[in-house]
């Protein structure tokens, strides 16, 4: 029988994409461009993407210990690809065309290399949106994940972690140089792969299968490499921050108390197409701002930038990715739904979904009308069966 779904979340998921949105609007878009007006205030903590991503392993985990991991992938895949590609393509034609002069030099090799995910292998080409930098991380860690879920167990999982950690902190200076070894390194997205050991560890450790000192251990070391790879201390702080949310979601009970149960629904709709909000909210966002700057101020600019990423984030959920997400998972898909969907279990890709909590502190899986908005993360051992399925949202 299912059982109400936690909202806690829903909750953190939203916050982790205000925190982005706050951050692009007062920091970066008015650092990138100078047209724009001075915010009020200035929200510079970078570490709304990096949770995103752990909350998105986290539930990478929660979907493999089902033991299915090519469902995983594909269920995956389907959900995410469609609307990212829908946002690069759109988000492109928008700044060749409306961007004011000198905002965008975008080519088309540019949008090739987005359009296949390859960024990280190819570090002269443009990002159509800042944002996406998560995407082709995703895509390694969904592809890992997938490969090793059914080969890792015990002893080799925890080893697993700590090698995620250390490792490309061990070998960082290697990378610096150009060449082989500093594509290769950030290719496969190894200055984030603590984001990762960070998401199995807690779900690990949701499950019973790591203990409380094991699990501060790793978190301590995951921030300090954090710190490491982007030497931005207070940004590493605040993650630590929101890390301790994540481990009392996902160890603790529901947050459904009176001012969360009050705004419930609007928490769990805009949870909801929040996926869609991250993938088009930022450069699309600066030319709406530079469109209004003239008749108002720094609010205004603020408030249009925030009410344009969520119409965009919605009409990209609603149309692109549930209507894509049930095509290509449907029981009896089309020729061109398999074939597209054998195209996506070849390739790479990002993003999680999510779900409650009925007799374990671990969540349950998300069904397909409830959008993720996250990141993933490889490697679990999955050994443990699921009670039941929460029956929406994500």
């Amino acid at each position: 029988m299912p059982t109400k779904r936690r909202i806690n979340w829903d909750v953190l998921r939203l916050l982790a994409v205000l925190c982005v949105l706050l951050q692009h609007a007062t920091r970066v878009g008015p650092a990138n461009h100078p047209e724009l007006d001075r915010p009020h205030f200035v929200f510079g903590l970078e570490f709304g993407a990096s949770t995103l991503v752990v909350i998105s392993a986290f539930f990478a985990c929660v979907s493999l210990s089902k033991g299915e991991p090519a469902r995983f992938l594909r269920n995956r895949l389907a959900r995410l690809l469609p609307p990212y590609l829908v946002a690069v393509l759109g988000t492109y034609a928008v700044l060749r065309h409306l961007a004011p002069d000198g905002w965008s030099e975008l080519t088309s090799r540019d949008l090739l290399v987005n359009v296949l995910m390859l960024q990280s292998w190819f570090p002269d080409a443009r990002l159509v949106d800042a944002s996406h930098w998560t995407l082709p991380i995703q895509v390694t860690g969904f592809l890992a994940g997938a490969l090793l879920a059914s080969r890792l167990r015990g002893r080799s999982v925890k080893a697993l972690l700590w090698t995620l950690v250390v490792v490309p902190v061990v070998v960082k200076d290697w990378a610096i140089p150009q060449g082989l070894f500093n594509t290769l390194y950030n290719g496969v997205g190894a200055p984030r792969a603590q984001l990762f050991a960070i998401g199995i560890a807690i779900w690990l450790w949701s499950r019973g299968r790591l203990g409380d000192r094991h699990l501060f251990a790793l978190l301590t070391t995951a921030l300090l490499a954090q710190a490491w790879h982007t030497a931005d201390l207070p940004s590493t702080v605040g993650f630590g921050v929101l890390l301790i949310a994540v481990c009392a979601a996902a160890g603790g009970r529901d947050w459904d108390v009176a001012p969360v149960r009050l705004l419930s629904r609007p928490i769990r709709w805009l949870a909801g197409i929040s996926y869609g909000v991250y993938l088009v909210h930022q450069e699309l966002g600066y030319l709406v701002m530079a469109r209004v700057a003239p008749h108002g101020g720094p609010w205004l600019e603020l408030a249009a930038f925030t009410g344009s990423a969520i119409v965009l984030g919605w009409l990209l959920t609603a149309f692109v990715e549930r209507p894509a997400h049930r095509a290509l998972t449907a029981s009896r898909p089309t020729v061109a739904g398999l074939l597209l969907t054998a195209r996506l279990h070849a390739a790479q890709s990002h993003l999680g979904s999510v779900g409650a909590v009925p007799f374990s502190r671990a969540p349950l899986w998300r069904p397909v009308n409830h959008p993720s908005t996250s990141a993933a993360a490889p490697l679990t051992a999955g050994d443990v069966a699921l009670s039941a399925v929460s029956p929406q949202l994500r």
